[in-house]
């Protein structure tokens, strides 16, 4: 039973996701911490951080680590095959509908509504994601280690345009070093 319950969670957070892998963190975070309790909110958090990490698309990223957590390696199975299977059969419907529709007044208006929702989406995920980040359950000091590594981040991504890749790398070391493994 846990394996369809793996696949319907999945599926739902597929289904119900407009935009992307970052965009479905609130209804990871409702469904697998809230409802199902499988996870808590940092474990959440750590197979975010490490499906980002990892090559490969964020969302089935994410579901197979669940899933493995959860129920083994069939439970990963389930999960990713409940991840992407709304998204594989909605952009076969979509292709061909879009292809004869994608100039209608209707369907503009659509797509600009939903790409609003998006943005709204991924500020909510930011949010979940610092909270646990920067503010571990029970503490009420931030973690400024943390703080600082982002902060770094933050401006050679923006100011400095330093390639993603390199910028895991540095934030690995940065982790490294501030969090007392030298």
């Amino acid at each position: 039973m846990i394996y369809l319950n793996l696949f319907l969670a999945f599926a739902k957070i597929g289904l119900f996701t407009i935009g992307g892998g970052y965009a479905m963190i609130p209804l990871m975070q409702q469904e697998l911490v809230g409802v199902k309790a499988w996870l808590t909110l940092q474990q959440l958090t750590d197979f975010i951080g490490v499906a980002q990490a990892t090559p490969g698309p964020f969302a089935i990223n994410t579901a197979t680590f669940v899933g493995l957590e959860t129920a083994g390696i069939p439970g990963a199975f389930f999960a990713t095959l409940g991840v992407v299977t709304p998204s594989f059969i909605i952009i076969i419907f979509i292709a061909h509908f879009f292809l004869k529709s994608q100039d209608n007044k209707w369907v503009r208006s659509i797509l600009y509504g939903m790409s609003a929702a998006v943005i709204g989406l991924i500020a909510a995920s930011v949010y979940i994601l610092a909270e646990s980040a920067f503010f571990p359950k029970g503490i009420t000091m931030p973690d400024v280690k943390g703080l600082v590594i982002c902060a770094i981040i933050a401006i050679l991504c923006f100011w400095k345009n330093v390639h993603p890749i390199l910028l895991i790398v540095i934030s690995a070391g940065l982790g490294l070093v501030l969090y007392g493994v030298f």
